[in-house]
Order: C-alpha cells, then sequence, then structure tokens
C-alpha cells in the first residue's frame, strides 16, 4: 500500500514535470506569436503610413497640376474671345498681339501661344508680332479639333517645338467662325520641365517613380526621367489598365520600364485627360521596418529560448515545491470551510447566509418566484446558559443546529446560525404550506429533544419561530425578507414560545402530547 502510495506520488509528480515542460514550451511559442503579431502588426502600419503619404502626395499634385492648366487655358480661352472679337484683323499687329497674349506673359512655363486659320497655318504668334512661317494641319491637336466641334480642351502627347526644339505638349482649344464652322485653333506651348521640376522636389525613396500619363496610355513625363520613357505607349499594361477602371486606388505591380516592384497610388488628374502616378518601391516602405523586425524578432527568439531554459533548469525544483503546494491547497480547503461555517454547531455561519440570500433573493426575482425564511431563536437560552454553564449551552445549540439540518432536505435549502442562539432558514422557491411544514418538522424535532429546561415555560429546551414568505420584487431589498421573518419570530415569542407564527398572524396552540407542551397550529384567517 505504501510503495503504491510513493509510486503514485512519483507518477504524478512526472507527469507535473513533463507538464511544466510543455507549458514552458507553449509560453516561448506563445512569447514568438505575439511576437510575429507585432512584427506583422508593424509590418501593416508601415503600409499604412505609405498609402496615407502617397494619398496625401499624389492629391497635392492634382491639384497643382490642375490649377497650373487651368491657368494656361485661361490664357487660350482669352486669346480665342480676343480673336472673335470683330474688326481685331483691323487693328495694328503690336496692338493685336499685345490684346490677344497678354494673360500669357506671366505664366513661366508657358512656351509660345499661336492661333492658326483653318487650314493650319500660324497667323498669330506670342514670340513675334510677325508670325513665323508655320503650318500645323498635320500635328495630332489640330487635326482633333477639325474632327470634333465639342472637343473643349485638348492636350496633346510630348512633341518637341518646332521654333526652340524643346520638349513641351500642346495645350489647345478649337476657333469657331460665326456660323460654327471650324476657323482654326489657339494653342499654348507647356514645357516639360514643369513636370520633371515639380516631380522632382518629391521625396518617394530611392526606387520611388511618379509617372504623368495621358489617359491613352502614352507617358508624358516620368521622374526618374529616361529618354525611352517619354511618350511611351502602356495602354496595353496590366497597372495602366486598371488605372482606367476607377478615378483613384492603390495597386501592387512590377513595372515594366526598370522591373522594380512598387506599390502605386493613382489618381485622375480634376476632369483633364491625365493621370498621375505615385510608386513607391516595396523595399523603400519596409526599409525602416526591417531594422525593428530584426531587433524584436531577436529579443523574442531569446526570451523564448530563456524561458525553456528556465523551465528545464527549475524542473526538479518545481517538483519538490509541488507537494508543498498540495499541503498548501488542503489547508485553503479547510480555511474555506472554516471561513464559511459556524465554529460551534458545524452549519453555516452568517456570512455564508447573506451571501446565499442575495443570490437566492435575485434568482427569485428574475424567476418570479416565492422565497421563505425561517427564523428560529432558543427560548429562555440565557437563562439555561447561565445556570448550566457555557459547555451545556454549546451543546444545546448544537443539538438545535443537527434538528435543523434534519429538517432541511433540498439541495438548496440553507441552514445557518445567525447569532448567538438565534437560527436561519433559507427555503427559496417555497409557499407558505411548504415553509410551514418544514417549520413544524424543526419545532417537533427540537421538543423531541427532552432537554430539562426549568426556566422555560414548557419545562424542556424548546425553540419559536417566525415564517416569513415573499414574491420579491425589483426595487424591494432582501432585508424585506429579513425584517418580516423576525416580526413573525417576535409574534411567536410574545404569545408563549415554543410555536411558530407567520408574518401574516399568529399560530394558534396545540398541545404536544409526547412531552406536554404547546406547539404550533393553523394560522388565523
Amino acid at each position: 500500500m505504501i510503495r503504491s502510495a510513493d509510486s503514485g506520488r512519483r507518477r504524478r509528480r512526472q507527469n507535473i514535470s513533463r507538464l511544466l515542460l510543455m507549458l514552458g514550451v507553449s509560453v516561448a511559442l506563445g512569447m514568438l506569436a505575439v511576437g510575429g503579431y507585432i512584427l506583422y502588426d508593424l509590418r501593416k502600419d508601415a503600409w499604412r503610413q505609405s498609402e496615407r503619404a502617397s494619398d496625401n502626395l499624389i492629391l497635392a499634385l492634382t491639384r497643382d497640376i490642375t490649377r497650373t492648366i487651368n491657368v494656361y487655358d485661361l490664357s487660350l480661352r482669352g486669346a480665342r474671345d480676343v480673336w472673335s472679337e470683330p474688326g481685331i484683323d483691323q487693328v495694328s499687329p503690336k496692338i493685336r498681339a499685345m490684346a490677344l497674349f497678354d494673360r500669357a506673359a506671366s505664366a513661366e512655363y508657358l512656351g509660345s501661344m499661336l492661333i492658326t486659320d483653318a487650314q493650319g497655318n500660324v497667323v498669330a504668334d506670342s514670340t513675334s508680332i510677325v508670325p513665323h512661317t508655320l503650318n500645323l494641319a498635320k500635328r495630332e491637336h489640330f487635326l482633333v479639333h477639325t474632327r470634333d466641334a465639342n472637343g473643349g480642351l485638348f492636350i496633346s502627347r510630348p512633341l518637341l517645338g518646332r521654333l526652340r526644339n524643346d520638349p513641351m505638349i500642346a495645350i489647345t482649344r478649337r476657333l469657331d467662325n460665326a456660323d460654327g464652322s471650324f476657323a482654326g485653333i489657339v494653342v499654348g506651348a507647356l514645357e516639360l520641365t514643369y513636370f520633371s521640376d515639380l516631380f522632382s522636389k518629391l521625396d518617394v525613396g530611392p526606387k520611388g517613380a511618379v509617372t504623368l500619363f495621358r489617359e491613352d496610355g502614352h507617358i508624358m513625363m516620368r521622374v526618374p526621367f529616361h529618354e525611352g520613357d517619354l511618350d511611351r505607349d502602356l495602354s496595353q499594361n496590366t497597372s495602366f489598365q486598371a488605372y482606367l477602371k476607377a478615378p483613384h486606388g492603390h495597386l501592387t505591380g512590377i513595372a515594366s520600364t526598370d522591373g522594380v516592384e512598387r506599390f502605386y497610388t493613382f489618381h485622375r488628374v480634376g476632369n483633364l485627360p491625365l493621370i498621375l502616378s505615385v510608386g513607391v518601391a516595396v523595399d523603400d516602405v519596409f526599409a525602416s521596418w526591417w531594422p525593428k523586425a530584426i531587433s524584436i524578432g531577436s529579443a523574442m527568439l531569446v526570451l523564448s529560448a530563456t524561458t525553456i531554459a528556465l523551465c528545464l533548469l527549475f524542473r526538479r525544483e518545481i517538483q519538490r515545491r509541488m507537494m508543498a503546494e498540495e499541503a498548501i491547497v488542503k489547508a485553503a480547503k479547510q480555511l474555506s470551510v472554516i471561513a464559511s461555517h459556524d465554529g460551534l454547531t458545524g452549519i453555516l455561519n452568517r456570512r455564508s447566509f447573506d451571501l446565499a440570500l442575495k443570490e437566492e433573493w435575485r434568482r427569485a426575482i428574475r424567476g418570479e418566484t416565492p422565497i421563505a425564511l425561517l427564523m428560529l431563536d432558543a427560548d429562555c437560552f440565557k437563562t439555561y446558559n447561565d445556570h448550566y454553564g457555557h459547555p451545556a449551552g454549546d451543546a444545546v445549540l448544537v443539538a438545535i443546529a443537527k434538528c435543523i439540518e434534519s429538517g432541511v432536505r433540498r439541495p438548496r435549502d440553507t441552514a445557518a446560525r445567525y447569532g448567538g442562539e438565534e437560527f436561519v432558514v433559507l427555503l427559496p422557491d417555497s409557499e407558505l404550506t411548504g415553509a410551514i411544514t418544514i417549520a413544524e418538522t424543526i419545532l417537533n424535532a427540537v421538543a423531541g429533544l427532552n432537554i430539562r429546561h426549568p426556566w422555560s415555560p414548557t419545562g424542556y429546551v424548546s425553540i419559536s419561530i417566525g415564517v416569513a414568505v415573499l414574491r420579491p420584487g425589483v426595487d424591494e431589498p432582501e432585508s424585506l425578507l429579513l425584517s418580516q421573518a423576525d416580526a413573525a419570530l417576535y409574534d411567536a415569542k410574545r404569545l408563549g414560545r415554543n410555536r411558530l407564527s407567520t408574518f401574516s398572524g399568529p399560530q394558534l396552540p396545540k398541545v404536544f402530547p409526547e412531552a406536554g407542551f404547546l406547539v404550533a397550529a393553523e394560522p388565523y384567517e
């Protein structure tokens, strides 16, 4: 038997040892999981920050480009309006040039502004009073207006200016005769250095790129700039096809121009036929994340390894302490019993009763069920205690407690010592009839003890019981039930003791045949 017990303890220690090791591994894995989650969240945060920065950047760029082109368009409209004035061809060339092109003088990146006739011949030039001999009839920005009377503002593909041979784009509007027929175009040259200067000021990372497309897929400008990228057609590119599906958005892709994987933010430029794309290299997005990942990941690995090592190191020590912990648990259970039970009678104490009453009171309110309370008091106990001494009085209280316990049978019924010679019995979900039955059982059991008590009206140890039953309301405190049971107990004492009384009224006495004294009868109506 002893060997069997020792073997069982040894197995338990081995199991605990294995459990400890498993726990250490679990904790280590948990730390690694937490570290992984932190790194993942930091990675997402770096991505979100890049996304917000790109959104703010592209909004600022689109507003600047829209504002600049609108200013140039204002110059075109002004020249068109002046050209349509009657008699403008009658004024001197100098005055006519001032009237036509005065608004263009303040535009920093605006090149020459020209007006052509219906055949494409230049008839007015902002750079010269006598216009240069040029014909734009074969130019894209001329042909588009001959085909479409409602084309509005048109932006050409990148081209080289015929006068200065600088890369530029043409911004044009159509001129109409009085009858609505085609009369020519007014065209302004916007130098591509405007876009390169604007984009070069931005910080999009070492491998970032800013690209301006026309909506047909031709590159208008790209930074970093490469000669071969200008006017390159990317209309069939997968990323560009995605740009056409929404006015703005994000995507990740590998650039066909340089093979770098980038996170792209794209946005249409106002109402213009232009699309702006800001691409940040994925490596640049996570450039600040990698040092954090390395440091946090290394720390988590070290902590996890240390945790496992400590588990192995203290494995034997924990095994030794398990026996001590078992003793502590056992003592704690004993203390719990002592804290919840009366030290003399062994039944529940006042504190445990108060907790049970609160719980059953809430349950009765929820279920709208009755709850009964018996309040019991040993009759003339002080006199008995003073005459026979405290040991004899304690023996009487223990005997009464056993009678009470024998009368309480349901699992949820609660018997407790309330204080001194007072006891209580809590009967959840009990009507008055059932409560009186239990009270009579306890009353008769105490009377049946036949403990002599010369100073009691009955000549023997007896008890008085107050019975109260309530269906508690939401706003009613549990103290209401206590006060009613106490009032009923007072009635039982006042009417001669050794009886029970309900809160609704006292009981009529009847003779208990075995002991020859009075016990409770039916309540008054």
